[in-house]
């Protein structure tokens, strides 16, 4: 079978949900043909968390690791996992023994898909998200020790309404040591059956402690 590839990445527009329903992305015309220009161009405006995005150890550590810091090897992904499980609104998520022991033990990126982005258009999706306990953190490092980023197709580790447990998770993913990058609100619609590589490649943007992220599976 011919290998495929497919995006697991949204475009960003001005429809973009944000984290806590912010606004502020803008994409408008700066030259135009139609007003007698020679070129069309765009002025473009956004925060660097948006959309499909990579958080770096800086973004809750004021001396982590920043954007330019990792090589470009850093970024392709031989050994990825899928791993699907359902979750409700809210829902802070843990893994069972049962649910670590499926998991292969040379795992370098794991995607979570829970099917949450059906809701990416409302307001469900950023109010009412899923977030992963603090604990996961410790749990990934000590069973997966080739895994270097998580993705969710939801918008933030942190779940909105439990903001407080979410900065601990964060801090425990991008420290602990062994940072596990965070990858979130990712386009997992397509994704049904296990990839076999993964190319996840940041906005290079200097200095920074999170960039949208163009990620190319194959499958």
């Amino acid at each position: 079978m011919n290998t495929q590839y497919i995006y697991l990445s949204y475009f960003l527009d001005d429809q973009t949900p944000l984290y806590g329903g912010d606004k502020g992305i803008s994409i408008q015309p700066q030259r135009s043909i139609i007003a007698g220009d020679t070129a069309n161009t765009k002025q473009i405006s956004f925060n660097n968390h948006s959309g499909t995005h990579i958080d770096f150890p800086n973004h809750f550590f004021q001396d982590g690791l920043t954007s330019e810091l990792y090589n470009a090897s850093f970024w392709v992904f031989t050994r990825p996992y899928l791993f699907m499980k359902e979750v409700c609104a809210d829902q802070i998520i843990h893994f069972t023994a049962n649910e670590i022991a499926s998991i292969p033990f040379d795992t370098d990126i794991l995607i979570y898909k829970t099917g949450f982005g059906k809701y990416r258009s409302e307001n469900t999706y950023w109010k009412n998200n899923p977030g992963f306990a603090p604990e996961v953190a410790d749990i990934l490092r000590k069973n997966f020790p080739y895994l270097r980023a998580i993705g969710m197709d939801f918008i933030s580790l942190t779940a909105y309404q439990h903001r407080e447990l979410g900065r601990t998770a964060h801090r425990a993913f991008l420290g602990g040591g062994r940072p596990i990058l965070l990858i979130e609100d990712m386009d997992v619609r397509q994704l049904n059956s296990q990839p076999k590589s993964i190319i996840c490649a940041p906005l290079l943007l200097k200095g920074v402690d999170g960039a949208p992220v163009s990620i190319i599976a194959s499958i």
